[in-house]
């Protein structure tokens, strides 16, 4: 063709334009779709994940700003450890405000047959509730509820006498409690001077008796097997149970070990739970009035400075006040990390995808390359022989992308709809920019991903002469020509770190997860390297053929096994990142019990008890060391004369300041006490107050030996000096307290005592032991660890089951890159076949060929997965949750196992059409 004849060709397609262009990529795309179907997969289903965690984390964030007065529980909260004064009420109510009280304290509720479990008692009075309203059912209003009634007549037992029944009736096993509220055989010893001990309570309901009434959660009457009329007990007062209780506003987000009775505060007294040093939380909260010119802005302010005036009444109370701007601050923080961890595995799932993305984008422009050969032979140039390609590519992707927005917005509704039941609070109906948002931004993560990708082979076609299209040459780059493509695909994958850390609301937390999927996504394409290197370097010494063949595939010119442990390598890496995170805390929360853990928790024992309490406990069976130490509450005032607000605190030592902590008294250090700085008080000191702190604690408020703290303690501002620092294991669950007081100033302060008793662990054991000891001292609670590790252990479960998802998002698309790489290496495995066919290999000796490769690859993809994925879960544990690291060799196992497994199969699937044609035709097609 002539020179002029190739101007005018030019000219005529640069006039045309994009039209042209456009009519051109849909007349072409009808010639084949290899591997573009995968490419949209990839983006879908990594913008959906996205989407749709955005999605859902907006609804839960909306539907808790929908509802902040109502789990407030109104516009003011005041809580103390210590009784309020009354004045606080009435100068909520002089401003204007509508006022209740509450006290919140633990408990044992008795049923009649003497089973019994924790319950968390919310004592109130007639106005509660000020915001929203409790549901119970049968449907009434509380009031009504808690009106005093006549007891129904016959011989339930009030006080919880295990041998009330004959052990036939069904006394001596737990009917699918608990192992709380089991009770020990009757006739036991302990049960026996307990049954003496509390008979004067009364054997049965006299007739007409009239009894203040309560209600509770179902889970209380499903698990005692109550009905609704039925007479329990707690403490020392009797109660009828008239109705179960729904929902209850405030009950939102609350930290609780136990479900929620409700009873009246007028009758609370009658308990004797309020004893001096009892656990209990007092609060008076208070709500403006409805009405015109009292917006949610006006409501704020008010709230605010009611507060301030709280603060300068009464400066020493040790108040904490909140309004709605933080009615629950630990539930959105909650939300709002674990939905930003699960949108960043989305975002590694979509870079996976990007990955498949870059390959099916590689194998299409190939198929496509006599077409661009075609049109820069009539003069075309690069821009527009390389633009039906793009179009077509940047078309697809973009199909990718919307489909991927619109599934992504439609998740939310149907988890809500699905799932809304297993959530703490109902969420709000997501609509409008609660969804819009988040698919907007996903849909953008996608393009970014995608540009990463699609750009460096984009320009490499461009630069590809028509001789070396029409020749099947391997095309050369020069220094320039790489520096450039690999800028093509930065300035993308830059954006989208940029964006990714921008839009978390933990910025820090985004940016050492992006470096984490970087430094794996690099240690998979440098194992790739090794790999074809390692293997050209053994396979002409390897023994059998078709091993010498598979391992001679992995390091030949266009190998794709670097892409291919790339693609499935890094999601097998998050799921077993995840599995192994899951793992270690449930053993690390389970394997406490073995190391000396204490069976039982005794709260609210009082020093005139302790007598008593020691017969009982050594009285019963099984049981092993006993401790007892005083307890109190304290809150922190000031830090060498820094005000705890004030006080520059670290992270993971913040917690301490805000509220109250536990304080005790001890004459001598207590057993287990590892001392790292300082010395203890000589016995019998009786002089200025001492104090020994956490050394970790410590450590983060820059506090060391000779410090000054100053506590609140029983409302009472009390200055320390730091006399020592000590090596608290919290996690070993023995009795810890942040801060031990020395002798003398507080101990003559009314207090409570704490005990903690060892025991076999059986259950016969544990329950003869909590019945014998709540029986004769109704008003003490008992906590089994075993119970409270149980709870911890599902709602470690139901995380772990909400990651794995994630983790199976990543793996999905790690599959799907998988198949994409393997699609877009058809062609080359192909004229393979062909080759071999016609020198005389059978069929069986290619699939031989091919397992040892797959296999290899598997076997390699599984090591390095569970060895990153090993290291990745140190980093979580010891440096994210600063908790031991163990190594699970069957996670380890069943990871490399199961990626050998995939591998092979993903192959096999793969070459069946390679192995089922004739070499003339494989031969015609190549």
């Amino acid at each position: 063709m002539s020179s002029s004849s190739r101007d005018g060709a030019a000219r005529s397609a640069a006039g045309t334009g994009f039209p042209l262009l456009l009519r051109l990529a849909f007349r072409d795309l009808r010639g084949g779709r290899i591997g573009l179907g995968l490419v949209v997969l990839c983006l879908l289903v990594g913008v959906a994940a996205i989407a749709g965690v955005g999605g859902l984390r907006n609804a839960l964030r909306d539907g808790i700003a929908g509802q902040r007065r109502a789990i407030l529980g109104g516009d003011l909260s005041v809580d103390s450890t210590d009784p309020l004064p009354p004045e606080i009420g009435q100068a909520l109510r002089d401003r204007g405000f509508r006022t209740t009280e509450l006290v919140r304290l633990r408990s044992m509720l008795f049923a009649p047959d003497g089973g019994r479990m924790l319950v968390e008692v919310k004592a109130v009075d007639p106005a509660y509730p000020l915001v929203g309203a409790l549901s119970l059912l049968p449907a009434m209003p509380l009031s009504r509820a808690l009106e005093p009634r006549s007891a129904t007549p016959g011989p339930a037992s009030l006080a919880p006498q295990g041998g009330s029944r004959d052990p036939a009736d069904g006394l001596g096993s737990s009917g699918g409690r608990s192992p709380s509220a089991a009770t020990p055989p009757a006739g036991s010893d302990a049960t026996d001077d307990a049954r003496k001990t509390v008979g004067a309570l009364g054997p049965k309901v006299e007739q007409g008796e009239q009894l203040p009434c309560l209600v509770a959660e179902p889970l209380i009457l499903d698990r005692l097997h109550l009905r609704v009329g039925d007479v329990v007990r707690i403490g020392e007062q009797r109660f009828r149970l008239s109705a179960a209780l729904a929902a209850q506003p405030d009950g939102v987000g609350v930290a609780a070990l136990a479900p929620a009775v409700v009873l009246s505060r007028a009758v609370l007294e009658g308990t004797r739970l309020l004893a001096p040093g009892a656990l209990a939380t007092f609060a008076v909260r208070g709500a403006l009035p409805d009405g015109a010119g009292m917006d949610d802005l006006r409501r704020e302010r008010e709230a605010r400075a009611a507060a301030g005036m709280l603060q300068n009444r009464f400066p020493g109370q040790g108040l904490r006040l909140r309004d709605v701007r933080d009615a629950d601050p630990g539930l959105e923080r909650t939300i709002d990390q674990l939905g930003s961890f699960m949108t960043l595995i989305g975002l590694s799932a979509l870079l996976l995808g990007g990955v498949g993305v870059g390959a099916g984008v590689s194998s299409w422009l190939e198929s496509r390359r006599r077409t661009v050969a075609v049109l820069r032979c009539l003069g075309a140039p690069g821009r527009i022989a390389v633009g039906v390609p793009m179009l077509q590519v940047v078309g697809l992707c973009g199909i990718g992308i919307c489909l991927g927005g619109v599934l992504g917005a439609s998740l939310p509704p149907l988890l809500l709809r699905w799932f809304g039941s297993l959530l703490p609070l109902p969420p709000a109906a997501p609509a409008g920019w609660v969804l819009v948002r988040p698919v907007l931004l996903a849909m953008l993560f996608g393009a970014l991903a995608a540009a990463c990708f699609i750009l460096p082979p984009l320009m490499r076609a461009s630069r590809r002469s028509p001789l070396l299209l029409f020749r099947d040459q391997p095309a050369t780059r020069t220094r320039g020509e790489a520096l450039a493509d690999g800028l093509a695909g930065l300035v993308p994958a830059s954006l989208l770190v940029a964006l990714a850390v921008a839009t978390s609301p933990e910025p820090r937390f985004a940016a050492g997860f992006c470096v984490a999927v970087l430094l794996v996504l690099g240690t998979f394409r440098a194992a790739g390297g090794l790999l074809s290197v390692a293997a050209g370097w053994v396979s002409p010494r390897a023994g059998p053929v078709w091993l010498r063949l598979g391992l001679a595939a992995l390091h030949r010119p266009g190998s794709v096994s670097g892409r291919l442990l790339l693609s499935f390598g890094a999601g097998l890496t998050v799921l077993a990142t995840l599995a192994l995170v899951e793992r270690s805390i449930r053993a690390e929360l389970l394997d406490q019990l073995p190391r000396g853990a204490p069976s039982f928790y005794f709260i609210d024992l009082q020093p005139d008890e302790l007598d008593r309490f020691d017969a009982i406990v050594r009285a019963t069976p099984g049981t092993g060391e006993l401790r007892q130490m005083p307890s109190l509450r304290a809150r922190v005032v000031s830090v060498d004369g820094v005000p705890a607000a004030s006080v520059k605190a670290t992270p993971d030592t913040a917690w301490a300041l805000r509220g109250d902590r536990g304080l005790t008294i001890a004459p001598e250090a207590p057993a287990g006490t590892h001392l790292v700085a300082g010395g203890w008080w000589p016995r019998g000191y009786d002089g200025p107050p001492l104090l020994s702190v956490d050394a970790h604690i410590a450590a983060g408020w820059g506090v060391h030996v000779g410090s000054h703290i100053a506590l609140s303690v029983l409302g009472r501002e009390i200055g320390f000096r730091v006399e020592s620092l000590r090596d608290v294991q919290w996690r070993s669950l023995q009795m810890n307290f942040a801060f031990v007081a020395s002798p003398g100033l507080l101990s003559a302060a009314p207090h409570g005592m704490i005990a903690t008793v060892a025991t076999s662990k059986a259950p016969q054991t544990d329950a003869a032991l909590l019945q014998a000891v709540t029986d004769a001292l109704p008003n003490v609670t008992g906590i089994r660890v075993a119970d409270v590790l149980d709870e911890l252990s599902r709602l470690v479960h139901r995380m772990a089951l909400a990651l794995s998802v994630m983790g199976g998002v990543a793996l999905l698309s790690g599959a799907l890159v998988l198949a994409t790489v393997l699609a877009a290496d058809q062609r080359r495995r192909v004229r393979e076949a062909a080759i071999l066919r016609c020198l005389g290999a059978t069929g069986p000796q290619l699939r031989r060929v091919w397992l040892a490769e797959f296999a290899l690859l598997g076997c390699c993809c599984g090591l390095i997965a569970a060895a990153a994925g090993a290291a990745l879960c140190f980093v979580v544990m010891r440096v994210a949750l600063q908790t031991p690291w163990r190594l699970e060799g069957v996670a380890l196992a069943a990871t490399i196992c199961g990626a050998v497994a995939i591998m092979l199969l993903s192959g096999l699937l793969a070459l069946r059409p390679a192995l089922r044609a004739r070499p003339a035709s494989l031969l015609r097609r190549a």
